[in-house]
């Protein structure tokens, strides 16, 4: 029972001095990142011009709920245009942002705590779990509604 007890912690002590030793300096074997070091994030570009058709199919899923958890046209309105609860997106006004695929990105990632004209708030992403390519999808669709 004695020997068990010490068993555990010397066992966590190795694994520790050897992670901490190799400090993933070692060359993985596929040629990728060495193990233990995060690849570097990859800046998203805001050219309207790197948006591809299948970017804004994706956005126009997720925009119309059939992806995620959320559905933007609900407050939006079909097209992006004449919601009740939330500003068109499909014209050259913009109330939260300057309309550039930057700005639209910005206000997605951000929400709406107070509108401006409209009495719907838009949480964060619109309250769905966007990962980054998602994020870029809608916002490409925001974008290509509105600047066509």
């Amino acid at each position: 029972m004695k020997v068990a007890r010490l068993a555990l912690p010397l066992l966590v002590f190795s694994a520790v001095i050897a992670a901490a030793c190799n400090k993933g300096d070692t060359p993985p074997a596929d040629g990728g990142e060495p193990a233990g070091e995060a690849a570097p994030a990859v800046p998203v570009s805001f050219d309207p011009s790197t948006i591809t058709e299948s970017e804004l199919a994706l956005g126009d899923s997720i925009f119309h709920g059939l992806i995620g958890a959320t559905s933007c046209q609900s407050c939006h309105g079909a097209g992006g245009q004449n919601g009740a609860a939330a500003p068109s997106l499909a014209d050259d006004k913009w109330l939260h942002s300057d309309g550039s695929f930057e700005g639209i990105h910005k206000t997605i990632a951000s929400g709406v705590m107070t509108p401006k004209e409209f009495s719907g708030v838009m949480p964060p992403f619109g309250g769905a779990p966007l990962d980054a390519a998602k994020h870029r999808a809608v916002a490409a669709y925001v974008y290509r509604l509105s600047h066509k």
